[in-house]
């Protein structure tokens, strides 16, 4: 099962990740470790940019260091992200937000199952959003299960 670990983000970081090309990157590197050079080709980007762009999201601590390996003398470095949910210090404007909640009694078993559904989904919806040369919309996606706390009726 994946990592669904949220990460607490500062404002310097928030604004790290804000830019649409290091989502992609987030995304990607989510999925599977991989060097510069490989995310640029699957992102079909420039190697140098990509390169300044992981290495601002490794130096922010978005991304960590996977592994290294050593190939005819060339030393590559393979980065993976830490996780692709974060929550930063402010929240966003409402007027911007798009929201639907249903109120639904879950087994545990039932919010691991959405869990990983929703996260297949998010995946997909990156994939698409990475082929689509038309994306222009930066945009959060967020998924939450909040557990509803009833009230002590007792007294």
């Amino acid at each position: 099962m994946q990592n669904y670990e949220v990460m607490d983000i500062t404002l310097k970081q928030q604004k790290i990740i804000s830019d649409p090309l290091r989502g992609q990157i987030i995304s990607l590197l989510a999925e599977k470790p991989m060097t510069s050079k490989q995310t640029a080709v699957e992102l079909g980007k420039n190697p140098g940019t990509i390169y300044y762009h992981i290495k601002q999201l490794y130096e922010h601590g978005i991304l960590e260091l996977d592994h290294v390996e050593t190939v005819k003398g060339i030393v590559e470095k393979y980065y993976k992200a830490k996780t692709t949910l974060f929550r930063g210090p402010g929240g966003i404007g409402e007027e911007h937000r798009v929201k639907n909640r249903v109120p639904l009694y879950l087994s545990d078993t039932l919010m691991d199952d959405m869990q990983e559904e929703m996260y297949q989904l998010f995946k997909k919806y990156g994939k698409k959003a990475r082929a689509d040369k038309t994306a222009k919309i930066p945009c959060i996606v967020e998924f939450s299960i909040t557990e509803i706390q009833e009230e002590d009726k007792g007294e």
